[in-house]
């Protein structure tokens, strides 16, 4: 795998502008762990859909693939939990975290394939 500097500094900043947003709009009093949540979940995705690219190209463009779909996901998800007035942080934590590791496990079982 070969990360790209300027592409991955590039994801983080759109990561965080992101965060900021849905910091900004949520109407919880939740809205840190929001933040800081969002800008997890969406910035790994994102810096491996942008930053990230890898000596097989099958298996790189399907990493990408499924990282953007993964983070249009996340995009969905947080934005929905800013729009609560109130939510569980543990069932935010949960309905993230899950996600995310089914992410990584698809990520990683495409990457070892190495097609």
């Amino acid at each position: 795998m070969k990360v790209n500097t300027l592409y991955s500094i590039i994801a983080v900043a759109i990561a965080a502008l992101i965060a900021y947003g849905i910091y900004s709009f949520c109407r919880s009093e939740n809205e840190v762990i929001l933040a800081i949540g969002s800008f997890l979940f969406i910035g790994f995705p994102l810096f491996l859909a942008m930053g990230v690219s890898s000596l097989a190209k099958r298996s790189s463009a399907n990493m990408k693939m499924l990282a953007v779909v993964f983070f249009l996901i996340a995009l969905v998800v947080n934005i929905l939990f800013a729009c609560l007035s109130h939510f569980s942080i543990p069932l935010y934590i949960i309905t993230n975290g899950i996600t995310a590791l089914i992410f990584f496990l698809i990520y990683h079982s495409i990457y070892s394939t190495k097609q």
